[in-house]
């Protein structure tokens, strides 16, 4: 018995291919975002860690770390080597917390709010918060055990007044804490993905830290 081959028509082949290319188009764009996301969350995680280290060193006085930005700081140094004056402001915080963004700093925007009210940015943009403010009062309690004492609770950033009244005059060394926030809107390969899982689009991460100063 001779067996018959059947051999594709050129146009066969274009319509299947037309056919699957899209499936397999799909399967490499979920591939590459999978190891974006993973990529921008570490960086996210890195910026907001290393945006509160910025904040809390118990940086030289004669440097003036909330005065005018000069010299070099940055929060990925040890604590003896944190120098520069204005090392502490909001500034030179968002100044580190982009550095370490990289590609994903485009279009950062900086706003003194806690975690729970750090705005959204736009899509392909990151937001960048830092808490309790720059300047402002210090809180009226005479130290930790005060506070505590006040509050029923262990103060929280925020609670203890603006981290250059802290530095100038610290009350409460061991609890006043100071919040980075970092929001990055992930701009996903795949349009429709966003629509279908909209918190996959949001990555947050937010770093607490007790100053030294």
């Amino acid at each position: 018995m001779r067996m018959r081959t059947r051999r594709k028509s050129r146009g066969q082949a274009l319509v299947e291919f037309a056919l699957v290319f899209p499936v397999l188009f799909f399967i490499l764009a979920i591939t590459i975002d999978l190891f974006r996301v993973d990529w921008a969350t570490s960086t996210v995680a890195e910026a907001a860690r290393q945006g509160a280290r910025q904040a809390v060193p118990n940086a030289d006085p004669s440097d003036n770390p909330f005065g005018g930005a000069a010299g070099a700081c940055s929060g990925m140094t040890l604590t003896p080597s944190a120098n520069g004056t204005g090392c502490l402001t909001d500034a030179r915080i968002f100044q580190t917390v982009t550095s370490v963004l990289g590609g994903f700093s485009q279009g950062t925007t900086l706003t003194t709010a806690p975690p729970s009210a750090c705005p959204n940015p736009a899509v392909g943009r990151a937001s960048v918060c830092v808490y309790p403010s720059e300047a402002g009062a210090a809180a009226a309690y005479a130290d930790c055990a005060a506070a505590r004492s006040n509050l029923g609770r262990d103060p929280i950033a925020g609670d203890l007044g603006s981290r250059s009244a802290e530095y100038l005059s610290p009350h409460f060394k061991g609890c006043f804490q100071v919040v980075v926030t970092v929001i990055y809107r992930y701009d996903t390969l795949v349009p429709f993905l966003g629509t279908a899982a909209p918190g996959f689009l949001r990555i947050a991460s937010s770093t607490t830290t007790v100053a030294e100063y």
